[in-house]
């Protein structure tokens, strides 16, 4: 008896135990990383000052841009310097996209409920049921039709 007293009890006592498991700090957490948490993971000399080097080891996307990223060619790019560049980015796109609309540039698309409003119904119930020829082309080829003589039998 005294066993089974003991082997209930331990649930007891180990539950506790289980529930203390600390959560995951917030650095393990999943999600979208802000570019100063790249910047700070990349800069190992925690200077504030991002070089080629460390930007190839830890920023790829920032390497890959790193001249155009650095126009006073110091040899580094700061967070002011990486927010700056992907500010004239932004408004760079911005602007190409006004030009291209006030200039005539390639249409964008209509919406589909401007392009085809779909079947119209004039009051015949067969034009529901099947399109109207005059608005949709002929396609494919047009197949004669034999003589209604030639198969008649007399």
């Amino acid at each position: 008896m005294r066993l089974l007293h003991a082997l209930l009890l331990i649930p007891l006592f180990s539950a506790p135990v289980l529930a203390q498991t600390a959560p995951p700090p917030a650095a393990e957490q999943h999600g979208r990383r802000s570019a100063a948490d790249h910047f700070a993971d990349a800069n190992t000399t925690h200077d504030g000052r991002l070089t080629l080097a460390q930007a190839t080891a830890g920023y790829k996307s920032i390497a890959k841009s790193f001249t155009q990223i650095d126009v006073n060619r110091r040899g580094y790019v700061t967070v002011d310097d990486i927010k700056a560049w992907k500010a004239a980015k932004k408004a760079a796109r911005q602007a190409a996209r006004q030009a291209a609309a006030t200039a005539g540039g390639a249409p964008r698309p209509a919406p589909a409920a401007a392009r085809d409003p779909g079947p119209r119904a004039s009051g015949n119930w067969t034009d529901m049921i099947v399109p109207s020829t005059l608005d949709s082309p002929q396609i494919g080829v047009d197949v004669p039709t034999a003589p209604l003589g030639l198969f008649h039998r007399s």
